[in-house]
């Protein structure tokens, strides 16, 4: 790799890694009143920063996804290991397995943490504590007969019980490794030499330490270990994980993870789950296909697809065999049939190439842009010449952004930033509502129908209309908030959920009461973008990726 390239690739990763710096979770371990699993949280995981071979996983210390499993025997992904289990920190840069007691060991930003696998639970020894600097990062895990032992960056030893205890300063003669009895993981462990591995899918391998993928992204290779048998586990500054093997030097990566760590929009399309977002720093985003019955994760990216105009999403709604995709510039459709993507833009009439949300029926797109509202029916798609989007009532939305919008039988509801606009698709007709008991001309950003009951979301709280009685609904249900905007909105049979800047709200029904949960009880984050319902779990997408909860477990009561 020339100069250049790898001088450029370091600025990029470098801008990569600032933009999505997580927010340190500082904790004293895992939230004991939830089981392993009730969250789990999944985020980019291409920056990987070391590597430890355990009885059944190989484990990957990340950036951003805490550390990755992936199980050895199965061959497959199982779910990471993040602040929603339990560690102090997403960002780690060590991570090491004793086998004599199981435990796995890792050092991240904030904490030194073991996980206890009989109990399940993480244990925190957090810097401040044990005199260690934030700023200073563990290197290296060595795993004695007795201790642990810990080397930072700055030449600096830690050691503690393998049992877990008081983390102590250690003696640099402690760490005489003539004997062997120390093993060690991170940087001491790292192979420094490879074979000369050969790759598919256009993928290549350079033997001075790089892995180049078919966009012409180089990676360095910054963990690299080999099993007992005869594989080698890696991990790239940039294109995830891999595994070689040392009979047919054959590489393979493990594609694992989300294409960006902003979430703004998911669904669910024939099994697969998408994912998509906006994030105005990542160089590298895109949008996320996770088959979750094949276990196979696909990236589609704009530069790899012609008419994909943007890969920035706002919204994904399924119709059919076809997803619509929301995006920063242009309505985008992709059909699964064809496996086609075709873009639609000003130029076919839309009012204006950003759009924030769909909605369709049997006949009709409904398109939210930010100048107004646009339709076409669908009969009319198949049509080359004579394609164009229709605008709605442009005397009362010209200027005016659309949001969101939430179909009831003939009428469409528009969350726009000057209130609730109603239409009429019967009738074609429609209007701002102007009832005193809503948010008048106030930002509305979110809605959500669930039967007769219309909810909306804004920059100031929960508003709460009931079509059949005609009536807005006060407390409980509806809140206002002086400093706390409703981001997402998802109304259901048992509960109604928000999503704020400061975690998520529930509604239960029976109880006509509220209740938050934030980064304490699991979440990855707590500015919370989209909430996707998946029966006894909900989906929320953050800001720094999306997390899965089992609310509706009858084991416990929240």
């Amino acid at each position: 790799m020339n100069q250049f390239l790898k001088a450029t690739l370091c600025l990029s990763i470098a801008v990569t890694l600032h933009a999505q710096e997580p927010t340190p979770v500082n904790r004293g371990g895992t939230n004991s009143n939830y089981e392993q699993g009730d969250w789990v949280s999944y985020s980019v995981a291409r920056f990987v920063t070391s590597v430890a071979v355990g009885d059944q996983y190989i484990y990957f210390g990340t950036v951003h996804s805490g550390i990755t499993r992936y199980d050895k025997f199965q061959n497959r992904w199982h779910y990471p290991m993040t602040t929603s289990n339990g560690l102090a920190d997403n960002h780690i840069s060590a991570v090491a397995f004793d086998i004599d007691t199981g435990f796995l060991w890792c050092a991240s930003r904030t904490a030194i943490s073991f996980y206890h696998p009989t109990a399940e639970r993480w244990t925190n020894y957090i810097k401040a504590e044990f005199g260690l600097s934030n700023f200073d990062e563990v290197e290296s895990i060595g795993v004695a007969p007795t201790q642990i032992f810990f080397e930072t960056r700055s030449g600096r030893w830690f050691e503690v019980s393998k049992f877990g205890g008081i983390v102590l300063v250690a003696n640099n003669g402690a760490f005489d490794n003539s004997t062997g009895e120390i093993r060690w993981f991170g940087r001491r462990a790292n192979l420094r030499r490879l074979p000369h591995f050969f790759m598919s899918n256009n993928y290549l391998f350079n033997p001075a330490g790089f892995v180049e993928d078919p966009n012409f992204r180089g990676a360095e290779i910054t963990a690299a270990y080999q099993d007992d048998w005869g594989n080698f586990w890696i991990g790239t500054n940039g294109l995830g994980a891999g595994r070689g093997d040392a009979h047919s030097l054959r590489l393979e990566m493990l594609e694992f993870g989300l294409a960006s760590a902003v979430v703004n929009a998911m669904a669910f399309h024939h099994g697969v789950l998408w994912i998509g977002g906006v994030d105005e720093f990542d160089e590298i985003h895109g949008i996320t296909a996770w088959d979750l019955k094949r276990e196979t994760w696909r990236f589609i990216e704009r530069r790899n697809v012609s008419q994909l105009r943007s890969d920035q999403i706002n919204a994904i709604t399924p119709d059919g065999d076809d997803l619509w995709l929301a995006t920063e510039y242009g309505l985008t459709r992709y059909s699964k049939k064809n496996n086609s993507w075709k873009t639609y833009d000003s130029f076919d009439g839309l009012s204006d190439n950003r759009v924030f949300d769909t909605a369709v029926d049997d006949t009709t797109v409904w398109v939210a842009t930010a100048n107004g509202l646009n339709r076409i029916l669908k009969k009319n798609l198949a049509k080359k010449d004579s394609l164009r989007f229709e605008k709605i009532s442009p005397g009362n939305l010209t200027l005016v952004e659309v949001y969101d919008l939430e179909r009831m039988e003939n009428l469409l509801w528009a969350a726009t930033n000057q209130g609730i606009y109603v239409y009429d698709a019967r009738k074609r007709e429609g209007g701002f509502s102007s009832d005193v008991g809503g948010p008048l001309d106030r930002t509305v950003t979110t809605i959500s129908r669930y039967g007769d009951e219309i909810w909306f979301g804004g920059l100031d709280g929960i508003d709460v209309y009931d079509v059949k009685k005609q009536q807005w609904l006060g407390t409980p249900e509806g809140r206002f908030f002086s400093n706390l905007a409703v981001n997402r909105i998802l109304a259901d049979k048992n509960a109604v959920w928000a999503g704020t800047n400061q975690g998520v709200m529930k509604f239960d029904r029976k109880t006509r009461s509220w209740r938050t949960f934030n980064v304490d009880d699991g979440l990855l984050d707590n500015h919370v973008n989209a909430i996707l319902l998946d029966g006894d779990y909900i989906w929320f997408g953050t800001n720094l990726g999306i997390t899965r909860f089992y609310w509706n477990d009858p084991n416990r009561v929240d």
